[in-house]
């Protein structure tokens, strides 16, 4: 007789025994590499050095060569090495990136294993896979696309390293399996910054140094300029306006060759990015109005006299660093860009293919924007880059997100751009770029187009991450540094219309306030700091050249006249300025605001005509103003003593004195014509005429004629 308890027992070991067998099971069908060995913590790599061809098809065979690099400080002992190939196809975007960046022990179904010599420190070795694609049992009817690949190094002591990638199926020359659509062409746009350095005022050699250093042979923006001109997979470039105009004017030959070489039709797909590289983000989140905007990002003005942005670079591109938000956009937008480039951010939902172009509403309008594919232009600018490493593995992880949207694109029937934007500072080894480039262009699901087109192509509004509507990022320049430069420049702009060639005035001093702008100051905010200082030094130096010369109290008699007012000139150039008075009295009336040209290094008087319609002071406040209508000089005061009327009253005082005068004159004639000895009429009347006498000749004594 079994007992009661025997017949639960046995129940439940049997349970607990078939459970333990079907995770053993499940063990053996999905292998777990062990952990790595002690050996690996001292630095062993594994890297594929030549992965070919790069597309297999049913009959042919993967070649796979790596190369193991002992950096430890041991010999590695009992090598092995061991190729992996899933036969499964690889169908998302996700699995790609997840795949290509696991830094875990995962490999993929082992197909191949080759037994290695002992790897002394410090050397390395390489050994070649070849595998037959048959084997992988991957017929005409398998599906078309990537599959995972994995090579994984183990020594006596159990693993040292793995390796992922990818291999690339095609069963039919891309035609996909039937029943299926063939994957549709990707257009792939390669695109990557051209900037400058940090500008320095006190130091402007210095800034044209290193341009003169990165344009020379081997110099980054010497290989730029190569990779654009790369045929198969030329790289679009977003030109700051400011390097290309330095080396343009430069007296030293090989800066305006390598300049002139840019600017040459056809030399390269060029889009512009604002002067000097401003950082539209920090103007952004420093709340700067879109007139100033405007200003600041303006291409004239700030760049060297004698260059001229070329017509086919007249599409105008912001480019913000670090994480997107609508704000910046938004100013984007009121500065006058015409697209914004998105590295980071607007990433679309997970499962959704979208094209590069869309518009993203803001407050300031809505915004075009082109949203960059950070998984390609990660990979491509990683192997891509003058300490790049291994370039096929990144070829492969290309192929294999291209082919991923190739697919896509087939299935919803609409055809998909991506962009893939390099980093700022991204100097490429033009070798490398060639050859990752060209295993793309050689492929049916690709088509490499310049990122001017794309801007053309309407854009496509898809499910994408939010963004935020402001993102600071702490290397930005604060916002009082940032209103502090934008209105000094504006004030200097106000100002510099006194000239007649403004940009004579401001010489460098406009360049200088927008230089601590730029994005290359974000890494060395120290030297930034002086910059903003040194800069707004040079513009209060400039502003200060006109002054009103003082005057004393003015005692004005009349109704009506001029009140000269003195200004002062020493500026380099002639000065063109407006002076107004406002007299803090009703009393007096101001009738002109004369304009005058002082001429440099002069002093003249500006005649203001004024009316008095009352006596009593009155305070005048000076005020020169540009053409602009801006304030050249702080306001100067001066007190007039008004005596309305005194100069009638004068006037009438003295001609009644005049009138006084003349009557007096008359009066005293009168008088003195009046004397005693003179006979009236009256008296003359009783006057009894007597009878006039004989006339008689002469008669003569003798005596008389003897005298």
């Amino acid at each position: 007789m079994i007992d009661s308890r025997a017949a639960v027992v046995l129940p439940r070991a049997l349970a607990v025994v078939v459970a333990a067998l079907v995770l053993a099971g499940a063990m053996v069908a999905v292998p777990l590499a062990p952990a790595p060995s002690a050996a690996a913590g001292g630095g062993v790599t594994v890297e594929i050095v030549d992965m070919s061809p790069t597309v297999v098809g049913p009959d042919q065979t993967q070649d796979v060569t790596v190369r193991v690099t002992n950096d430890s400080e041991t010999a590695l002992t009992g090598l092995e090495a061991n190729l992996g190939v899933g036969w499964r196809e690889v169908s998302a975007r996700s699995t790609v990136a997840t795949w290509a960046d696991d830094d875990s022990t995962r490999t993929a179904a082992r197909q191949l294993s080759l037994p290695m010599d002992d790897l002394p420190a410090g050397e390395s070795a390489e050994v070649t896979f070849e595998l037959r694609v048959s084997t992988l049992q991957l017929g005409a009817d398998a599906e078309w696309g990537p599959r995972q690949l994995s090579v994984d190094v183990r020594d006596d002591a159990g693993l040292i390293d793995v390796l992922h990638s990818f291999m690339l199926y095609d069963p039919d020359g891309g035609t996909g399996r039937a029943g299926r659509t063939a994957p549709a062409p990707v257009d792939l746009t390669l695109v990557a910054p051209l900037t400058g350095p940090p500008l320095d005022p006190a130091a402007p050699e210095a800034y044209i140094s290193t341009i003169t250093e990165r344009t020379s042979p081997g110099g980054a923006y010497d290989a730029l300029l190569a990779a654009a001109g790369v045929a198969d997979a030329p790289l679009s470039l977003a030109v700051d306006p400011a390097v290309v105009a330095t080396a343009a004017t430069s007296s030293t030959e090989e800066l305006s060759a390598w300049a002139s070489r840019l600017q040459r039709p056809g030399a390269a797909d060029v889009v512009t990015l604002p002067p000097y590289d401003v950082d539209l983000a920090a103007l952004a989140h420093a709340d700067v109005q879109p007139s100033d905007l405007r200003t600041v990002t303006a291409p004239a003005g700030r760049l060297p006299s004698g260059w001229s942005t070329p017509d086919a670079w007249s599409t105008r591109v912001a480019w913000p660093e670090g994480t997107a938000d609508l704000d910046t956009l938004g100013a984007a937008r009121s500065a006058g860009m015409q697209h914004v480039l998105v590295a980071d951010g607007l990433e679309p939902t997970v499962g959704v293919t979208a094209s590069a172009t869309d518009t993203v509403p803001t407050a300031a309008g809505d915004v075009p924007v082109v949203v960059a594919d950070r998984a390609l232009g990660g990979a491509l600018a990683a192997s891509t880059a003058s300490t790049a490493g291994s370039a096929p593995a990144a070829t492969q992880r290309l192929l294999a997100d291209t082919a991923v949207l190739a697919m896509a694109a087939a299935d919803s029937g609409r055809p998909v751009s991506v962009v893939a934007a390099m980093p700022r500072g991204w100097s490429p080894d033009v070798e490398a770029y060639t050859a990752v480039t060209s295993a793309l262009v050689g492929r049916s699901w690709v088509d490499v187009v310049p990122l001017t087109e794309v801007l053309a192509e309407a854009p496509v509004r898809a499910s994408r991450t939010a963004l935020e509507k402001r993102v600071v990022d702490a290397a930005e320049l604060g916002p009082r540094a940032v209103r502090t430069l934008v209105d000094e420049l504006d004030g200097l702009v106000s100002f510099a219309s006194v000239a007649a060639d403004p940009a004579t005035l401001m010489a460098s001093v406009d360049r200088d306030l927008v230089a601590p702008l730029s994005i290359a100051y974000r890494g060395d905010q120290d030297a930034r700091d002086a910059a903003v200082q040194l800069a707004g030094i040079r513009a209060e130096q400039v502003q200060s050249g006109i002054r009103v010369i003082g005057r004393a109290d003015v005692l004005l008699i009349s109704d009506t006249g001029n009140l000269p007012v003195r200004v002062r000139n020493d500026l380099p150039v002639d000065a063109t300025v407006t002076v107004t008075l406002q007299p803090d009295d009703p009393r007096l009336i101001v009738e002109t605001s004369p304009t005058v040209v002082i001429p440099a290094g002069e002093s003249r008087d500006a005649q203001v005509r004024v009316r008095a319609i009352a006596s009593g002071d009155a305070n005048l406040e000076v005020n020169v103003l540009a053409p602009s209508g801006a304030a050249v000089t702080a306001p100067a005061e001066f007190a007039v003593q008004v005596r309305a009327g005194w100069e009638t009253v004068g006037t009438s005082v003295m001609a009644a004195g005049v009138g006084l005068l003349f009557l007096a004159g008359i009066w005293r004639t009168v008088r003195r014509g009046r004397s005693d000895r003179r006979t009236t009429a009256d008296v003359a009347e009783t006057v009894v005429p007597q009878d006039a006498p004989t006339h008689q000749p002469p008669t003569h004594s003798p005596e008389d004629t003897q005298a």
